[in-house]
C-alpha cells in the first residue's frame, strides 16, 4: 500500500499561491468596471513647444490638437470621449483604471459649446465641466494692399469669431462688420505695416506670401513708402523692349482705383519697367511691392523682376492666371556675385518676360516699395 505524507506547509503555501492567482485574476477583470468617475483634467506636455516638455497642472478648459490626462476611476473600459459633441481618438494602450491620455480633435468647435467633456465605458457615462479654448485667429488675404484713410476692405480668413481689434500696423482700425471667415474694415488714418486681428484666442498677423511658391512665405505689409504706379505713373517714367508694351490707363482689369497696366509681351524675354525721375532711397525700405493678374495661358509662368538691372538684381516670380495676385520680395534678395548687397537707390521696377511664352498678357497694378 502506498503511503501519502502531507506537509503542512506544502499545503499552506500552495493554497496561498493559488489564492494569490485568483485575487489578481479578479483584480484584472475588475478593471475599469463600474460607472467612471473623472476627478481632474491635467496637461501632459507644454503646448507648441518642439521639444516635449512634462507639464502636469489641472486645467479646466484646453486647446485643440493638444494632448491632455483625464484623471478618474473605472477609466480603462473608456469606449467614447467628446469634447463638446466632437469623439475624441482612442488609443487603449494608454489606458489605465486611473488615467486616460486623449487629444482634443482639431475638428471639435469652441462655438456654442456645451463646456462638459463627456467619458462613456461599459458602465456608463459621465459628464465634468471643460471647455476649448478658441484657437488664435488665421489671416488669408486682404481685398487690398494699399489705399486711403477711410477706404473700407475685406479681411478673409478664420476664426474672427469675437473679434476685439483689427490694427494696421500700430493704428486701430474700425470694424464695419464681422463673421467667422470675414472681416470689413476702414483703412485708418497713417495705418501701415503688418495687419493684426485679435480675438479671445490671441492676436495673428498676416497674410503670408511666397513669390515662387518655394520661398518661405512673407508677411504681406498694407501700404507703401513710396509708390511707382497707383493708378498712374507716380512722378515718373516707363520705357519696354523686345516687343513689350504698356497701357498705363487701363480699365479692363483693375485691382485697386480706376486703372491698371495693361502689359503685352508680343516677343519672347521682352521687358516693361515703371521708373522714378529722382531716384529712390531704400536705406528705410524693405520690400518691393506689386499684384499681378494673369490672363488665361500664365498659370506658373515665370516673370522676371529687375531692380535698375535685368541681369544682376533680378527675382523671378510665378503668375497665376485668372486672379490678381500680390507679391512681395525682400529688398536683400535682388543681389548676386556682380551685384553684391541690398541695393541702396531705386531707379526703376522691370517686369521681364522669361518663360518664352509669348505673345502673353497680363495686368499690373499697384507698384512700389515698402
Amino acid at each position: 500500500m502506498k503511503i501519502i505524507y502531507k506537509n503542512p506547509i506544502v499545503i499552506s503555501l500552495t493554497g496561498l499561491f493559488f489564492m494569490l492567482i485568483f485575487i489578481a485574476s479578479c483584480k484584472k477583470e475588475g478593471e475599469g468596471q463600474g460607472m467612471p468617475a473623472i476627478t481632474r483634467v491635467r496637461t501632459l506636455v507644454k503646448p507648441g513647444v518642439a521639444q516635449p516638455t512634462a507639464l502636469d497642472s489641472t486645467v479646466t478648459s484646453g486647446d485643440v490638437g493638444v494632448t491632455y490626462v483625464i484623471e478618474g476611476a473605472n477609466l480603462k473600459s473608456t469606449n467614447k470621449v467628446e469634447f463638446n459633441g466632437t469623439a475624441a481618438y482612442l488609443n487603449t494602450a494608454l489606458f489605465s483604471d486611473n488615467s486616460i491620455v486623449v487629444m482634443i480633435p482639431a475638428t471639435a468647435s469652441w462655438i456654442n459649446q456645451t463646456g462638459k467633456l463627456v467619458l462613456t465605458n461599459a458602465s456608463g457615462t459621465v459628464s465634468f465641466d471643460f471647455s476649448i479654448k478658441q484657437p488664435p485667429p488665421v489671416i488669408n488675404d486682404l481685398s487690398q494692399f494699399a489705399g486711403n484713410a477711410g477706404d473700407e476692405l475685406t479681411i478673409t480668413g478664420l476664426r474672427f469669431d469675437q473679434v476685439s481689434s483689427v490694427k494696421f500696423g500700430t493704428v486701430e482700425a474700425r470694424i464695419v462688420s464681422s463673421k467667422s471667415t470675414e472681416l470689413k474694415v476702414t483703412v485708418p488714418n497713417g495705418g501701415l505695416g503688418a495687419v493684426s486681428v485679435t480675438t479671445p484666442g490671441g492676436t495673428s498677423t498676416g497674410p503670408y506670401v511666397s513669390y515662387d511658391g518655394t520661398a518661405v512665405p512673407i508677411l504681406l505689409p498694407f501700404g507703401f513708402k513710396h509708390l511707382f504706379y497707383d493708378d498712374q505713373i507716380t512722378a515718373g517714367y516707363d520705357f519696354n523692349f523686345g516687343g513689350a508694351s504698356g497701357d498705363v490707363s487701363n480699365t479692363e482689369m483693375v485691382k485697386r482705383g480706376s486703372h491698371a497696366i495693361k502689359l503685352t509681351y508680343t516677343g519672347n524675354y521682352a521687358g516693361y519697367a515703371v521708373g522714378s525721375n529722382d531716384p529712390v532711397d531704400l536705406s528705410d525700405k524693405t520690400y518691393v511691392k506689386f499684384s499681378i493678374y494673369g490672363t488665361t495661358g500664365t498659370e506658373g509662368k515665370v516673370v522676371k523682376i529687375g531692380l535698375n538691372d535685368f541681369d544682376n538684381r533680378q527675382v523671378s516670380i510665378v503668375l497665376h492666371a485668372g486672379k490678381w495676385t500680390t507679391y512681395v520680395v525682400p529688398l536683400e534678395r535682388f543681389q548676386n556675385a556682380s551685384q553684391p548687397g541690398k541695393p541702396t537707390s531705386l531707379n526703376w521696377i522691370g517686369f521681364q518676360e522669361l518663360s518664352g511664352n509669348a505673345p502673353e498678357t497680363i495686368f499690373l497694378d499697384d507698384i512700389g516699395v515698402y
